[in-house]
Formats: structure tokens, C-alpha cells, sequence
């Protein structure tokens, strides 16, 4: 890879980061959250039935926005290191495509040196055939 393209994929790198960051909280705080309810339970302060609604929130409250933020920022790293890594065409001032940058692209030289010797095939025929 050169140093551009590296430069280019460090904000994207940041977010995956962020991402994985998040999704660890996230499940720390899944556990230490069954913890508490599995103690609370125990002491018998929560009771078994008719608390369900307070412990999908305790749970919602604690850990689901997290991987839900961890979600979009892994979506939003994918989608910048999409958007970042295609190539765009040069465009000069005025708005028209600007064609002189030579691409890599190997099929054109493919062609033309078939063109050529398709012609030059030609002549040496038509030579032939005049003599």
C-alpha cells in the first residue's frame, strides 16, 4: 500500500477501533448488569414475576445503546473506507473529464499493439500480392 492510501483508511481504522471499544463495554456491562439482577434476586429484593419490563430496561439502559453505537460506528467505517478507497476521475476547471492521466490499465495497450500488427499484417499482404 503507498502512504496515501494508508492515510487515507486511518479515519476508518479510528472508527473500527471505537467500535470494538464500545461492543467490549457493552458486554462488561451485560455481565456486571446479570450480576446485580442475579443478586438482587437472590436477596430476594426482585422478584420473578412482574419486573420484566424494569430488567429489559436495566439492560437497554446499561448495554443495548452501546453495541447499538457500536453497530453504526463498525457501518460508518466500512461505508468512509468504501467511499475513500474508490478512485475518481480528474476533472479540470472547467468541468470536463480530464483524460491525460495514464491509468494502469493494460488493456489499451493490448489493443492498440493488436491494431497495429493486424495492419501491418495488412501490408506486408497486399506487398506480397503486387509482386
Amino acid at each position: 500500500m503507498t502512504k496515501t492510501k494508508i492515510i487515507r483508511i486511518i479515519p476508518s481504522i479510528i472508527l473500527y477501533i471505537s467500535a470494538v471499544l464500545l461492543i467490549a463495554f457493552a458486554v462488561w456491562s451485560f455481565i456486571y448488569g446479570a450480576d446485580i439482577i442475579a443478586q438482587a434476586k437472590a436477596m430476594g429484593q426482585l422478584p420473578d414475576s412482574g419486573v420484566q419490563y424494569e430488567i429489559i430496561n436495566y439492560y437497554m439502559g446499561s448495554c443495548g445503546q452501546y453495541a447499538v453505537y457500536a453497530i453504526l460506528l463498525a457501518a460508518a467505517g466500512y461505508i468512509l473506507q468504501r467511499i475513500q478507497l474508490t478512485t475518481c476521475v480528474p476533472v479540470d476547471s472547467v468541468g470536463t473529464v480530464n483524460n491525460s492521466i495514464d491509468d494502469d490499465d493494460d488493456d489499451d495497450d493490448d489493443a492498440d499493439e493488436l491494431l497495429e500488427n493486424t495492419v501491418e499484417t495488412k501490408n506486408e499482404s497486399e506487398a506480397k500480392s503486387d509482386s
